[in-house]
């Protein structure tokens, strides 16, 4: 018989117990990490695994992961517990699932529909979050984990089982959507359907939703190129909220200073991968889709740009409002640190280019270098 979740997750928390002896004197310490996501999604095959390779190489072995994906850990919802109960070592943690866990980070995550360069914006969310933001030490510390990275994913568009693209052609129909997306496609005249993204296929197929809003890279990480048959092709910004890499906290504080600075010395390059993968994979997706799958991009009408344009505005007073209301303390803080981090990043990669070297200097430089977990 297939094992209980919470067989799964007492298998795993054994597993990070597991501390192998090589022939020298090194100790091997053996972690996991839980994902929902496929295991052959970009974020595992282009950031997270090639990341974990390279910290056992620069520790001589002594830190190795297991990779857990697909849900076999639990899912979004329950990917915090897990690691603040030691389940699991890391997890992929999405904020818009658990608002009420994380306040603060969603507070940050909320003006995703502001995202135009994703490769500014996951610079300037990694910097406003781990840089400077008591709150948002004192969040992850209340959860006994740490904070080591956050991602961007591409430009999400909204993305349909039916060749729609207008405002008109919108009203009543179903969008999977999270967050200030849901709020949007409501004021679109859409009805935002409450399913996760390991739901998301499966909703389509059924036809419990009718379009999706998300990255095109999907097509091919969820699959999605099977069900979905137009994108409106204008930008409705990224999701900013992930939290890519983390730790528990004892989990952490058990390796010694060379490990975690092998960890911490990776993180610019793990952000990079993720977000240079996310973008070109989009672009792929979307090909290989038209292509071999008949995909329709269709031009969003006028009516449909300036709704989407018009609600834009103010998204940073509607977040602090929220904040506000879920007990954040002086959003505006937080809010205008990231902004501020948004405008220096724009300055940084207009100067650098799409040069991912330079990406990742500066990230170390800017970042990873005084970021102290």
């Amino acid at each position: 018989m297939p094992l209980s979740l919470k067989g799964r997750l007492l298998c795993a928390g054994l597993a990070t117990l597991a501390v192998a002896w090589s022939g020298s004197a090194t100790a091997v310490t053996k972690l996991t990490y839980g994902s929902y996501l496929p295991a052959t999604h970009v974020i595992h095959e282009k950031g997270l695994l090639p990341f974990f390779k390279r910290v056992e190489q620069d520790t001589n072995g002594s830190l190795t992961w297991e990779l857990f994906s697909g849900g076999a850990m639990g899912g979004p919802k329950e990917a915090l517990q897990t690691i603040e109960d030691d389940v699991v070592d890391s997890a992929i943690i999405v904020d818009v699932y658990i608002k009420r866990d994380v306040p603060v980070s969603v507070t940050i995550a909320d003006v995703g529909l502001l995202v135009d360069d994703p490769l500014v914006f996951a610079a300037a969310t990694n910097e406003a979050y781990l840089i400077d933001c008591p709150q948002c030490a004192a969040e992850t510390k209340k959860h006994n984990k740490i904070a080591l990275s956050r991602n961007s994913t591409g430009i999400y568009n909204i993305m349909c089982t039916s060749p729609i693209h207008t405002l008109e052609g919108l009203h009543g129909v179903k969008v999977r959507s999270a967050g200030r997306h849901g709020v949007l496609m409501k004021e679109l005249g859409a009805t935002p359907v409450g399913i996760t993204t390991a739901e998301m296929y499966e909703a389509l197929q059924r036809g419990q939703a009718d379009c999706t809003t998300g990255s095109t890279a999907w097509l091919n990480a969820y699959g999605l190129k099977d069900v979905i048959k137009a994108v409106i092709d204008y930008p409705i910004g990224a999701y900013i909220g992930g939290e890519g890499m983390n730790m528990n906290a004892d989990r952490w504080n058990s390796l010694t200073d060379a490990e975690r600075m092998a960890i911490r010395k990776n993180l610019p390059k793990l952000v990079s991968d993720t977000v240079f993968a996310y973008m070109a994979e989009g672009d792929l997706a979307r090909e290989e889709a038209i292509k071999n799958n008949g995909l329709q991009v269709l031009e969003a009408d006028e009516p449909l740009k300036n709704a989407i344009d018009k609600f834009r505005q103010g998204e940073v007073q509607v977040s602090i409002d929220k904040a506000r209301e879920a007990g954040v303390k002086d959003p505006e803080r937080i809010l205008n640190h990231f902004m501020a981090s948004v405008e220096k990043w724009r300055k940084i990669v207009a100067d650098i280019g799409r040069d991912k070297e330079k990406y990742e200097e500066a990230l170390w430089r800017e970042i990873f270098s005084k970021a102290t977990p």
